[in-house]
């Protein structure tokens, strides 16, 4: 690859710039050196943006994780250009341990759609989708058959967990934003979140009620309250979305379960609107639903780690060990203890999803 040069600035624990200097950094195949200090590309464990700002997750000399922030323009190019750097020297990694113990015939991986970096799919089954934990996307890769619906081929760009809420929806960059002023003194608070449409629905009310007292903040909150309504309803891949998941987590079960339905009348092969409706079934206390479904989840996408720690949890509760083993072995025994475990056997999905 050609060196990547950029400038950036280091953060304070605070998330603000050290100093007004910007700093020189350049990543290359195997080294990502910033400024006076040079970080070997497979001992960057997690890269992750918000705005401009890339947060780093790096094994240090002692073998404890340790994170570190900085900001600069390169920032999504950074991480885009790590996860594939990062893929491609764990898999080739876990291609030689294996062949070294004689399971080389048994390594399998695929490449993301979205960002090109390499997907481990080693001991998982064949599915429709695949998961890039490295840009975090859901893409349909090898479509199944559906007579009522063509299923579309691609990724779900900009779909993922939200950070607030947990559920798999949009998130995006939102201004909080109020303005006040009292007597001789006036002033505003600004700040930005990332979260969900539907998540951000509310704060958009309570801010556009606040500002209405001095009215100059009013135009900020209408266009957040705007932005809130449009969401994933507005040329998306799944309309309703939204509306969903606030009813499912109002306890609206019934609503909600109506609602996705619906979606998936459109979208049959999505295991993050299966991985929801478990979400929302498990708020209900209904574990044994809630565990069809993630298996369900996970028969559209076999890698799909949020469904597969949730039906570990499931598994767990319903006291079913025999599953949950099966899960280890597929997901590794010593992600268990952080109930990271699982994989679903085979299963046709709960009745909940098809009638």
């Amino acid at each position: 690859m050609t060196p990547i040069n950029f400038k950036f600035q280091w953060l304070n624990d605070n998330g603000q710039p050290k100093g007004f200097l910007s700093k020189k950094g350049v990543l290359d195949d195997s080294l990502l050196k910033l400024d006076d200090t040079d970080i070997p590309v497979v001992v960057i464990l997690e890269a992750e943006v918000r705005n401009n700002y890339l947060i780093l997750s790096v094994l240090g000399e002692d073998e404890q994780p340790m994170s570190f922030a900085i900001q600069t323009s390169s920032a999504q190019q950074l991480k885009d250009e790590l996860g594939r750097l990062r893929s491609a020297a764990w898999a080739e990694a876990h291609r030689e341990d294996l062949e070294q113990k004689g399971l080389g015939h048994t390594f399998h991986q695929a490449n993301c759609p979205e960002c090109s970096s390499v997907v481990n799919l080693t001991g998982k089954q064949s599915t429709p989708q695949i998961s890039c934990g490295f840009c975090d996307t859901l893409s349909t890769v090898n479509p199944p058959n559906h007579p009522e619906v063509e299923v579309a081929v691609g990724s779900d760009r900009g779909y993922r967990l939200c950070d607030e809420c947990g559920m798999y929806s949009k998130p995006r960059r939102f201004t909080i934003f109020y303005f006040y002023f009292l007597l001789v003194v006036y002033g505003w608070r600004s700040s930005q979140t990332w979260r969900c449409p539907g998540c951000m629905r509310g704060e958009a009310w309570k801010m556009l009620a606040g500002n209405s007292i001095f009215v100059l903040g009013v135009p900020v909150a209408l266009v957040q309250l705007f932005r809130s309504y449009g969401g994933t309803d507005v040329g998306g891949p799944f309309p309703g979305l939204d509306n969903a998941n606030l009813k499912a987590r109002k306890g609206d079960l019934e609503g909600a379960i109506a609602a996705y339905r619906e979606i998936l009348k459109h979208r049959p092969v999505s295991a993050g609107v299966k991985y929801n409706i478990g979400l929302a079934l498990l708020e209900q206390n209904r574990t044994n639903d809630a565990a069809k479904i993630f298996e369900s989840a996970l028969n559209d996408c076999a890698n799909y780690r949020p469904a597969a720690m949730a039906l570990a949890h499931c598994y767990n509760n319903l006291g079913e060990t025999d599953k949950l083993k099966a899960l280890e072995q597929v997901w590794g025994a010593d992600e268990q203890d952080d109930a990271e475990s699982p994989q679903s056997p085979e299963t046709e999905g709960a009745d909940i999803v098809e009638s």
